[in-house]
Formats: C-alpha cells, structure tokens, sequence
C-alpha cells in the first residue's frame, strides 16, 4: 500500500488520487528534523542541514561551502544557504552521493516551526543571492568556518529557537568525529569551542539524548 503525505491544509480539501490499489494518507503535521549526512568515499566529515514542516510548506536549509573556499585545506570560505523547496530534491542528492542520511525529527507547533522560519529568512534578509531554480534558493549569508559556523552549528541554532535544550548533552559528545589526528591537533591547540560542530558529534549526541528524544529517527539511502 502506497503512501502519500500531504501537508494539513491539502488534506482538509478535496485529495484526488488515481491508483489501482489501496493508498493511505498521512497528513504532514509541522515539526522539525535534524538530518545528519555520514561519510562517503573520501569525505570523512559528514553533513548536517534542517528539515522544515508546516501545514504549507516542507524546507531544507542547507549551509556549507558552496563557493569560494580560502584558508588551511579550505577550512573557510563563502558560507552559501541552500533553501530547498522540498525535501525530496534534497535526499535525492545526498543519496546520489552515496550517502547514509539520518533524520531525527521532532514534532512542534505551526507557530513554532514558522519561528524556526523567520530564524532563517533573518539570514537571507538583504543578502546576496547566488543561484535559483525551481528546487532551490542559494544565498550568501556570512564567512563559514570548519569550527563554526558550519553546517552542524547553523542546523542547531535552527533547532534551538524552539528547543534551547536539544544540545544541553554537547560536552559528553564533542570529540571531533571525521577529523584525522593532525586536525584534531590543530582544534586542541586553537581550543575546542563550546558548541557542537562536527555532524557524527551531532548524531551522537540526538542518538543519547538526555533532553529531549526525537518523535522518529528515519534513515535516508545508502552507500554505494
């Protein structure tokens, strides 16, 4: 039986679908998801972006460097937001990718998850638009930088308008997972920051929560 997931405003209209077989409804309710991307082939740091849901609309913002990259082994560089229109662009390409993605989601309020919303079109205000297509908004918002802000600190800061506490377990899962031993030096000599900043310390730390536990945990794809 075939699933098909709507957004609360479609379902409450008329929902017309041809099939020849049974198909079951899920209604999309607003929450939150945290994806955390893994390795792939030579790419030991992982991914880490955040899932958007409300009776509207269904969003991944996305940051990372996407353009000019400067400094040691490109730890810096131009900090570009990808605003996806839908998440299923956004898992196709990391599955291209070869890509084990994990989601955690956590189920919130509409008014809260338009919070989340607003947290991100405050980035994008008065910015420089990159790129658009149809599946996705580039925009450059700041500097990115391998400790923070990265992808896993901005996907936090995200959660974290409606969830303060989702990291309070930080400490215990800051280890620098996907860094090799010489970067790990370099952290430790520059001194570890505060804040989570590497995607497998991210997924460890939701993994064993103490604070909050997801709704769910789905996973997306897998290696090729």
């Amino acid at each position: 039986m075939p699933d098909v997931s709507v957004p609360v405003a479609k379902a409450t209209k008329q929902v017309r679908l041809v099939t020849n077989q049974n198909t079951k409804i899920q209604v999309r309710t607003a929450s939150i998801e945290i994806l955390v991307g893994g390795p792939y082939g030579d790419h030991a740091y992982g991914h880490a972006a955040l899932r958007v849901t409300t009776s509207e609309v269904d969003k991944v913002f996305d940051y990372g460097r996407y353009g000019k990259t400067w400094g040691v082994g490109g730890s810096e560089g131009e900090g570009i937001l990808n605003i996806w229109n839908n998440s299923a662009p956004y898992i196709r390409g990391e599955n291209a990718l070869g890509r084990v993605t994990t989601g955690f989601t956590y189920e919130t309020t509409e008014e809260n998850a338009n919070k989340v919303l607003a947290f991100y079109e405050q980035k994008i205000a008065d910015k420089k638009i990159k790129s658009k297509t149809s599946a996705k908004t580039s925009v450059i918002i700041d500097e990115y930088y391998a400790l923070g802000p990265n992808c896993t600190t901005l996907s936090v800061s995200g959660a974290k308008v409606i969830f303060p506490d989702i990291d309070r377990d930080r400490a215990k899962h800051q280890q620098g997972r996907g860094l090799g031993l010489m970067e790990k030096s370099l952290v430790r000599a520059k001194g570890w920051p505060d804040n989570i900043f590497m995607p497998a310390d991210l997924q460890s730390m939701l993994q064993n929560s103490t604070s909050r536990k997801p709704k769910a945990i789905k996973t997306y794809g897998g290696a090729k």
